[in-house]
């Protein structure tokens, strides 16, 4: 519909069109029911393989087709799943599509984008979390205590999962006095719904240091020099003592700053 007004004192007539602020209000609506993508399940993708990944999110069992920019993605289901108690959907997503991603094998962190398709549009491209050359470890439970602590190598990078509320998960490596430590967390700022908190201990089990926030992410990033020779152990636990599958993490442990 076409509105007409005439503009008496100038003699000038406005035409609005009607339908065009329509066609912004649905495409406004559009936008708002397109696919939002959070993160994955498991978090971190690995080159070379084929694997199945779950994408939490919102409105995502509409989705249609996954889009692999750097990949091969097939869409293999989808459905509701209301977050876990006190996480809240606009942080965990309430819905899933499942997916079989197939990454080659030179693939790079950063190289690699999903897109969620569905009737109200298409997602802001979600970039994966993709493992590189650091040597890797699968998180292996139980490792909730100094005395379970997994016993990783030096340096590498662990990908785990804080699987439950007051969840705590203890690694144990051994190094060098002098030796220059980073630890950081890879969790967040890929969507993760966990707030990481890490404490580095010595052999007596006595504080060396500790990282919450750092950078403005919840993503915790520490750097010591160690005091003596003999094991460490590394403890991550999320801030508000959230957990669930969700709630993925890449734990790298590496020399120098």
């Amino acid at each position: 519909m076409i509105r007409v007004a005439a503009v008496v004192a100038t003699g000038f007539v406005l035409i609005t069109s009607v339908s065009a602020q329509d066609k912004k209000g649905a495409t406004d609506r559009d936008r708002k029911d397109a696919p939002k993508v959070f993160y994955l399940v498991p978090l971190v993708a690995r080159p070379g393989e084929e694997q199945k990944l779950v994408l939490r999110g919102r409105n995502l069992d509409t989705v249609t087709e996954v889009k692999a920019e750097g990949a091969t993605a097939k869409l293999l289901g989808k459905k509701k799943a209301p977050p876990g108690k006190d996480q809240g959907a606009n942080k965990a997503g309430d819905t899933e599509a499942e997916v079989e991603l197939e990454l080659p094998e030179g693939a790079k962190p950063g190289s690699v984008k999903l897109v969620a398709v569905g009737p109200k549009g298409e997602s802001e491209p979600y970039t994966l979390l993709v493992r590189d050359g650091t040597p890797a470890a699968a998180e292996k439970e139980p490792n909730d205590g100094f005395d379970t602590a997994q016993v990783v190598p030096f340096p590498c990078a662990v990908e785990g999962v804080v699987g439950k509320d007051k969840d705590a998960d203890v690694y144990r490596f051994d190094g060098k006095k002098g030796d220059k430590v980073t630890v950081e967390v890879q969790a967040a700022r890929w969507g993760s719904p966990l707030d990481a908190l890490v404490t580095v201990y010595d052999a007596d089990r006595r504080t060396v240091a500790a990282a919450d926030d750092s950078a403005g992410s919840p993503d915790p990033v520490l750097t010591l020099t160690l005091p003596r020779d003999g094991p460490y152990f590394v403890t991550l636990i999320d801030a508000h003592d959230a957990g669930g599958q969700g709630f993925g993490y890449r734990l790298v442990i590496r020399t120098g700053g």
